[in-house]
């Protein structure tokens, strides 16, 4: 799927800037022509269909690269960053892509290390300059990615995604639109699934993904400004650390919250300060996808609600039997759609968090209005994760 992906997006969006770091401008032409010789090369040291190839580079186009040529010759990929080099114990790579002094030297596993010139990563120790291998026939369970959760309720898990809930994911956030996208700024790890997962989106979209060397509220504010990106998104602690700063951002179109709840006055001080539509965005990681407020949805949604399923989510409030509930009542909060996750990875069970129609367990309590809105009041004891 991001192969052909990748090949339109470069035919149809060339020199448009597919992601932008600092300085440094990759066009979607590039992407797909980088990712090519990255693919060929990674095929020619041995990586096959179903290797994980794990990227332990800091957020930038290098990162996407790796993704995208890993995904063409149906390797899959785990984006770790330089932060979270502890979560490889349980995926044994079939290669590590790590910068100068990214890993420490580990028996029996193949490393590639790549030099650091001018604020970039040379990428031609995995380049070969000729075509990836012919493509390989579709498979929707194919994994694609693995991304994990934040271990805010214990350790991380590695969760599994592959071309079939990747294709919802593009199919829900894109449908058959072409080069509708606006430019994101990037408020967490490329690794994540916020961008891991949607970057079919990205690419059916021409949407540029602005990453930023470090988040702060003021390289934040700077960046919006000087790039005219029309939308902040962030969680909840990121926008009020914006807001605290009080600057003006005069291209703001939309502002999005997610990845834990917001209180109703943060929502309502970003509404009065910039003047534009605050939405409220729910996920868990293991579900893909979730719910979110519409930009045209009344004021009041955002402020006490995360909104009402759209299509293909399904939402279900469920008592400690399993029991669906009644409107009003409250229960922890189940997820359902072709976007939920293939399973965890290695020894990590996954029965725990599956309802046997298929649901996704949260971990999260609530409960649904008498309008179809579901409303955030706390956590339960075992735990999918935001």
């Amino acid at each position: 799927m991001l192969r052909l992906l990748a090949g339109e997006a470069a035919r149809r969006f060339g020199a448009r800037a597919a992601v932008i770091t600092g300085s440094s401008t990759l066009s979607f032409a590039d992407l797909d022509r980088l990712s090519d010789e990255v693919a060929a090369g990674l095929a020619h040291r041995g990586v096959r269909i179903g290797d994980v190839v794990v990227v332990a580079l800091p957020d930038g186009p290098e990162f996407v690269i790796c993704y995208v040529a890993a995904a063409k010759i149906g390797a899959v990929t785990a984006g770790l960053g330089t932060e979270r080099l502890d979560l490889m114990a349980g995926l044994d790579p079939a290669l590590v892509i790590t910068g100068p002094k990214g890993l420490p030297a580990r028996p029996g596993l193949d490393v590639i290390r790549l030099p650091l010139e001018r604020g970039s990563y040379d990428l031609a120790r995995l380049r070969r300059a000729e075509a990836p291998p012919p493509p390989f026939p579709p498979d929707p369970g194919r994994p694609v990615v693995i991304t994990f959760t934040s271990g805010r309720t214990g350790p991380p898990k590695g969760v599994v995604f592959g071309n079939r809930q990747l294709e919802a994911i593009r199919a829900h956030g894109a449908g058959a639109r072409w080069g509708t996208g606006d430019a994101r700024l990037m408020p967490y790890a490329l690794g994540r699934v916020g961008f891991a997962t949607r970057l079919p989106v990205f690419l059916q979209t021409g949407r540029t993904c602005h990453v930023l060397p470090e988040w702060s509220p003021e390289a934040a504010l700077r960046h919006l400004r000087e790039h005219g990106v029309p939308v902040l998104q962030g969680s909840p602690y990121q926008l009020a650390g914006v807001l605290e700063r009080d600057e003006d951002l005069p291209g703001l179109t939309l502002i999005l919250s997610s990845g834990a709840p917001a209180t109703p006055g943060l929502i309502t001080a970003l509404r009065d300060r910039y003047g534009v539509p605050v939405c409220n965005r729910y996920i868990c990681t293991e579900a893909g996808l979730g719910l979110g407020t519409r930009p045209d949805d009344p004021p009041e949604d955002a402020e006490v609600s995360v909104g009402r399923p759209r299509g293909g989510v399904d939402v279900s409030i469920r008592d400690a039997q399993g029991r669906v509930l009644p409107c009003e009542d409250q229960g922890e909060v189940l997820l359902r759609s072709e976007a939920v996750m293939s399973g965890y990875v290695g020894n990590s069970p996954d029965h725990a968090v599956f309802a046997r129609d298929g649901f996704i367990r949260t971990g999260d309590r609530g409960y649904i209005d008498h309008t179809g809105r579901l409303h955030l009041v706390g956590r339960v004891s075992h735990a999918a994760e935001s």
